[in-house]
């Protein structure tokens, strides 16, 4: 995570030549968010092992701790002592810019037995949570804004019993996270929570995940599919969650950028350890995607090898599966052979920024011409040489702006990246395995 002292930027210069290199990424974000807030809700001990730490997580962890969960570290295990459903305190938490972390947070206060005021960043203040706080009100959660209405800051009330639970009725909504936060508390409500889907969700891939992480756990869920295995509904029964002992797999979302750098250089060759068949991980099938632009990806059962043998093709690509990476995936359309079109995008302007405009500006400032619409970008490549001066990179304080374009910068680089301590948000280490992959 970034220390006191923030650095302006950071240059990033172009290298050439294959890369050959293995890595073993840290631990998923996704699933690390997931497994706090059920270890603080289980009964008994909730241990993580290997979990994520960065800006996003460890915000969670603290604010689970201000409701009173007792957190205890020891190297890479963290052991929660669960609270049975319920939080013993209230208090005041800040999640910073987590969008997971605070949506997480508001459906974990329900649980609490004093009130909690929920904070976070000037930007997440301007992220939506009014359909997350809807869906959590029809389940008996009692809520008072403190500022905008449908944003943060917002004081939690607590109820007698916690959530009543019950039917929920959802359809396409801003962010996949507020329906798996209303799934990760359905065990600790009165009723059991019932959620009936009037539509395909949005980022079905992630409620996958949050569905996956519950039944490895222990919980029982009832899901169902239509024929085309879309989700339908899923019923979580009121109990207690049991004790359990979890191991985090390395992040997908943290490795698609040095499997995108690898998918760039022709002759590359790059090990993900961990990273293998059968993830949940959504970003897992951005690494798979990588094939529609003529790259070689092996899926084994410990690890995945990205292989590149020429210079990647344009593609038409549907990112609905994979949000989070299409930054990434988008950085290589700019350095494919033809033109490309990345479709799905419409999550992306709701984000730590609107990626979606973020990614066009950036891009253009290298040379490609971008055509964007509300839900996707079409990407012209840069001709021509490469700019003798660094070109100023804006991260739009958005850890994977920042990663993205340091990726972008090996190859059609010099970059100069600003506030590139922004990646303490989900890679802390970035940086330095950007170096160490060319060392």
């Amino acid at each position: 995570m970034a220390g006191d002292s923030k650095i302006a930027s950071r240059l990033v210069e172009t290298r050439t030549g294959p890369l050959d290199a293995v890595i073993r990424p840290p631990g998923s974000k996704s699933l690390t968010n997931r497994a706090y807030l059920l270890a603080a809700l289980c009964r008994g001990e909730g241990v993580v092992r290997h979990p994520l730490r960065s800006d996003d997580t460890d915000a969670l962890l603290r604010a689970l701790e201000t409701i009173g969960a007792i957190v205890r570290e020891d190297g890479d295990v963290i052991t929660i002592d669960g609270g049975d459903g319920r939080f013993p305190r209230g208090g005041e938490v800040d999640l910073g810019a987590g969008g997971t972390p605070t949506r997480f947070m508001i459906a974990a206060a329900t649980m609490a037995r004093l009130p909690v005021v929920v904070d976070g960043s000037a930007r997440m203040r301007d992220r939506p949570i009014a359909e997350g706080v809807a869906m959590l009100e029809s389940l008996g959660g009692q809520f008072e804004a403190l500022g905008r209405p449908g944003c943060i800051p917002l004081r939690v009330r607590p109820g007698t019993d916690g959530l009543r639970g019950g039917r929920l009725e959802v359809g396409r909504t801003a962010s996949s996270q507020f329906v798996s936060a209303v799934m990760l508390v359905a065990p600790a409500t009165r009723d059991g929570v019932r959620v009936e889907f009037t539509e395909s969700p949005t980022s079905s891939t992630y409620l996958e995940l949050t569905i996956h992480i519950l039944e490895r756990i222990g919980v029982s869920i009832e899901v169902a599919r239509s024929d085309r295995g879309e989700l339908l509904q899923v019923a979580l029964q009121s109990g207690s969650i049991p004790a359990f002992s979890l191991e985090i797999e390395p992040d997908a979302s943290s490795a698609i950028y040095p499997a995108v750098l690898a998918a760039s250089r022709p002759g590359s060759r790059l090990e993900i350890l961990g990273l293998g068949a059968g993830s949940p991980q959504p970003d897992a099938a951005a690494i798979s995607a990588l094939e529609a632009f003529g790259v070689g990806v092996e899926t084994q059962a410990d690890r995945t090898v990205v292989t590149s043998e020429s210079r990647p093709s344009g593609v038409q690509l549907d990112c609905s599966p994979f949000p989070d990476a299409a930054v990434a995936l988008a950085v290589l359309a700019a350095l494919a052979e033809g033109p490309s079109r990345l479709t799905g995008l419409e999550t992306l302007r709701v984000k730590e920024c609107d990626r979606v405009a973020a990614l066009a500006c950036e891009l253009r400032k290298v040379g490609c011409e971008i055509l964007e619409s509300p839900d996707s970008l079409e990407i012209r490549p840069a001709v021509g040489a490469r700019p003798l001066e660094p070109v100023s990179i804006g991260t739009w304080d958005d850890h994977r702006m920042a990663m993205a374009f340091a990726v972008l910068g090996r190859s059609l680089g010099p970059l100069s990246i600003e506030d590139p301590d922004c990646v303490g948000k989900s890679h802390p280490g970035f940086w330095e395995e950007l170096d160490g992959l060319e060392s």
